[in-house]
């Protein structure tokens, strides 16, 4: 249809070519910006997780003992210091400047809490000591569960689901099962730990398989 000037402007049936082709772009640019949020994500958590095992190591190096586990809710305040292992790292002695937020937060924290959620580790104490010998340090990874360790018992026994699917592997889904984590310390102290379908006797699981 022609303008009272002669312009021809747009027909119905090109404005609906327009907005088709506006959607079929926006289908496919958001699931390609989500998955990039998610792979960013990942390197993040894998960066800072190499970042608190170093901090580990040199507080190690400091006090012949790693500091005590850590609970993912110590931003609350309400966590007796013995539960706060990560404050540790941070004063008086600055191995960390800061404690770091796990950015792939707990489903069931996300929706009734309103705080960050911490990365979580665990330690390994011989029985009769007072020396923190081994330590593990994860995140939920890109699923929100903890679906991979068992934050109590990580160095003994079967894991979650019955030891398999632990590991966190992009190439399973960006979205997919088990924690992404990181083993240190003494690695004789494993004891039938089944990760991945893979026992382990007196060794650690291998870190970030991603």
């Amino acid at each position: 249809m022609c303008g009272i000037h002669g312009k021809r402007g747009f027909t119905l049936i090109e404005l609906l070519i327009v907005v088709a082709i506006i959607g079929i772009l926006a289908a496919i640019a958001v699931p390609n910006f989500m998955n990039a949020r998610i792979r960013a994500k990942v390197s993040r958590v894998q960066s800072d997780i190499s970042a608190i095992s170093k901090a580990h190591e040199m507080y190690f190096l400091d006090n012949n003992t790693y500091p005590p586990e850590s609970e993912d809710d110590i931003f609350t305040g309400t966590r007796v210091r013995s539960s706060c292992g990560l404050f540790f790292l941070t004063a008086p002695i600055a191995y960390l400047s800061s404690v770091p937020s796990d950015p792939f937060q707990e489903r069931t924290m996300t929706s009734t809490e309103d705080y960050p959620a911490s990365y979580e580790t665990g330690v390994y104490r011989p029985y009769g000591t007072n020396k923190n010998v081994a330590y593990m340090i994860f995140s939920r990874a890109p699923d929100l569960n903890e679906d991979g360790l068992w934050s109590a018992e990580p160095f003994v026994g079967v894991q979650r689901n019955n030891g398999t699917n632990n590991t966190y592997v992009s190439t399973n889904g960006l979205v997919s099962w088990g924690d992404i984590y990181w083993y240190g310390g003494n690695s004789s102290i494993t004891r039938n730990l089944v990760i991945d379908g893979r026992t382990y006797n007196g060794g650690f699981p291998p870190n970030f398989r991603n």
